[in-house]
């Protein structure tokens, strides 16, 4: 009830300044030439409501009171707007006037207003008309007007009983769901209880869990409700001492392991270590080998062109000897052929000595008369004998230059055939050289081939002994792994209370 009390305090307020709202309206009247009478009433009705406003009260004689004074209001703008054309439309303020009253959430003040509003049309239509209706009397007017308040009179109370109602309905409702808050309260405070109770027990039981305990277990029963999480904790703790057991042993079983792969990784490791030195010093010589047969081919080139070029220049002296034996042949030809010119100036020469042998014998017989003649003749034969002797010194000469000539015709001969010897054997050496250079060139090509095989060896040696030693990392972690996970496994103490001594011993 007290929110319909309240709502019903806020209401009186309200109409408490509706009121003085209307004491406004009416004293404007006044001083626009209305009179003052109307405002100073107003004034003192309003005067009524404030006091039940100020002083909280909202019972059901305020409420009522209410309803009595707000049609006072609109029955004062009659009366000051008596003779004007605005009086017609004062009646609507008897309809707002009653509207706001539904704020009170109260059909009686409703209903008194209503007959308040009834009561004085009714009246003044017969006592003061001019006060009414600019017209006069007019009894149906009343009627109409009289219709329409009852009209909005039962829509309002329907309105007022509504809102009252469901403002109770309201506040039950309210109180209902404090009640069940409540009862809602002390079900969580036995909840609460309950669940604390099973707190307790699963913290001393974690706590236990905690300190390596599995092997604890709860039993003293929980509620109904928390029941399955005391046996699935239960179960829980029993299916992780198997586990730690199962874990324990595999720690052993994986120590051994890793202890073996361990000494086999360092091993590995030294073998790959090696290997890789040898794959280096391998690869090294092999560089070292290519490089020095790529110089030997090389070099084979070279002598490949310059025996080609001595090759050449055999031939082209092969070619000059065999010239030299022809000039040498052509030497000889020519050395025959001074012979014979030089036998037949022999043959001139003695002939010449004849004639001139025969010449002084006649020049003898001449007497004093040949004696001129005689010394020519002993001078063509002195000369003869000399031509003679020439040819024989020139002939001698020419013999042994023929026999030189033959001498020097059979060496450059000998020379042209060890030439033609040389130029084969060189020949034979070019091609032998071309060979070598060509299966020196090969063997570089296969040399690198087996440089960068023994490159790509090198590099998947690295990488294996990177890989070892990252293995070896790797069994040496594991192992450490190994020992940690053991000296965990160690704290915990299973069914039988064998678990830690156990590992403890094997550690």
């Amino acid at each position: 009830m007290d929110d319909l009390e309240d709502l019903r305090r806020r209401g009186v307020r309200a109409l408490a300044a509706i009121g003085w709202l209307c004491t406004a309206i009416a004293l404007a009247r006044a001083l626009a030439g209305g009179g003052y009478l109307p405002a100073v009433i107003a004034a003192a009705i309003s005067v009524l409501p404030t006091m039940f406003a100020m002083s909280g009260r909202c019972d059901t004689p305020v409420r009522v009171s209410l309803g009595l004074t707000l049609p006072l209001y609109p029955a004062l703008f009659l009366a000051q707007w008596s003779g004007t054309g605005w009086l017609l439309d004062q009646h609507m303020i008897f309809f707002a006037v009653i509207a706001t009253l539904a704020m009170l959430a109260d059909w009686r003040p409703i209903v008194v207003a209503a007959a308040v509003t009834a009561v004085h049309h009714i009246a003044t239509n017969f006592l003061a008309p001019s006060l009414v209706f600019p017209d006069g009397s007019d009894f149906a007017r009343v009627l109409l007007h009289a219709v329409i308040v009852v009209i909005e009179s039962g829509a309002l109370v329907f309105l007022a009983s509504q809102l009252e109602m469901q403002v109770v309905r309201q506040a039950a409702a309210r109180q209902a769901a404090s009640e069940m808050a409540a009862a809602g309260e002390r079900e969580r405070e036995r909840v609460a209880r309950e669940q604390q109770s099973v707190i307790d027990a699963l913290e001393a039981r974690l706590v236990a869990l905690a300190q390596g305990d599995l092997a604890a277990r709860i039993d003293r029963a929980f509620p109904d409700t928390y029941e399955p999480l005391r046996t699935t904790l239960n179960a829980a703790t029993t299916d992780l001492a198997r586990l730690v057991r199962s874990v324990s042993e595999t720690a052993m079983q994986i120590t051994n392991n890793s202890g073996e792969i361990r000494v086999a990784s360092d091993d590995l490791s030294r073998r790959t270590e090696q290997q890789a030195s040898a794959v280096e010093q391998n690869s090294s010589a092999t560089r070292k080998l290519t490089g020095d047969i790529e110089s030997t081919a090389s070099r084979a080139g070279e002598v490949n062109l310059s025996i080609s070029t001595a090759q050449a220049d055999a031939r082209n002296g092969g070619e000059v000897v065999e010239r030299a034996i022809g000039a040498m042949n052509a030497i000889e030809q020519s050395a025959g052929e001074i012979g014979q010119i030089i036998t037949l100036i022999d043959g001139i020469a003695f002939q010449t000595n004849l004639l001139a042998l025969n010449a002084g014998v006649e020049a003898a017989r001449a007497g004093d008369a040949g004696k001129g003649f005689a010394v020519v003749a002993n001078e063509v034969r002195a000369l003869a004998q000399r031509t003679a002797d020439a040819a024989q010194t020139i002939k001698n000469l020419i013999t042994v230059s023929s026999e030189q000539v033959s001498q020097g015709v059979a060496l450059v001969g000998e020379t042209g055939t060890v030439l033609r010897t040389i130029v084969d054997q060189i020949t034979s050496i070019g091609s032998a050289i071309g060979d070598i250079a060509s299966a020196a060139q090969a063997q570089a090509r296969d040399l690198h081939d087996v440089g960068r095989a023994f490159g790509d060896l090198d590099r998947v040696t690295q990488q294996n002994a990177a890989m070892v030693e990252e293995s070896n990392a790797a069994a040496h972690n594991l192992a450490r792994e190994a020992e940690n996970l053991k000296a965990l496994v160690s704290r915990f103490r299973t069914d039988g209370g064998a678990t830690a001594v156990a590992l403890r011993r094997a550690a």
